[in-house]
């Protein structure tokens, strides 16, 4: 049996944690994919049918209790905040190897940019004053016009990360291969 050197055991080890990582962002990706999908299809639009039918009061009698007796916010922060850190090392392990990196920066690192969008545009504000019910009615409505198309939009984005991230797999198995 040939003795690996250095380089090669390092080369290997890398490789190895270039796959285990992308499956860690590929399968948060997805999962994200599935939270947002969900929010865009039921939840978003119950919260906005709560303002458009003049039940604001409710929602903010109601959201927010449940909001702070059961912290649903932190379960959802902690998958956001492991798909961020796992994105983030697959990205580092695809510039390493010098592979993928486009789809690294898109999808490997979606839940950045869904963050910058979502904090960088002051949403998380808007939303945090929303569902912790002390929000005024010129924030309500603002909520109740961006909240479906950003977290749709948001859902589009992880779905078609989810896509690339399994592409990275297809063609390594040569399901995809690359033309030219």
């Amino acid at each position: 049996m040939e003795r690996l050197g250095a380089k090669e055991m390092n080369s290997m080890v890398t490789r190895r944690l270039f796959w285990i990582s992308w499956c860690g962002a590929t399968a948060l990706t997805g999962l994200m994919a599935g939270f947002l999908t969900s929010h865009s299809i039921m939840f978003g639009r119950f919260q906005t049918w709560f303002i458009e039918s003049g039940n604001a009061d409710l929602l903010r009698q109601t959201f927010s209790v449940f909001r702070a007796a059961s912290s649903p916010h932190i379960l959802y922060d902690s998958f956001l905040y492991v798909a961020l850190i796992a994105g983030v090392v697959w990205t580092v392990f695809a510039f390493l190897l010098k592979r993928d990196r486009v789809i690294a920066v898109v999808a490997g690192l979606s839940t950045f940019w869904v963050g910058a969008v979502f904090f960088g545009f002051d949403f998380g504000k808007v939303e945090d004053q929303v569902m912790m019910g002390i929000a005024d009615e010129s924030t309500m409505a603002t909520f109740a016009h961006l909240n479906v198309p950003l977290h749709t939009g948001f859902a589009v984005f992880y779905v078609i990360s989810l896509f690339l991230l399994l592409s990275v797999a297809l063609r390594q198995l040569g399901v995809w291969r690359k033309t030219g």
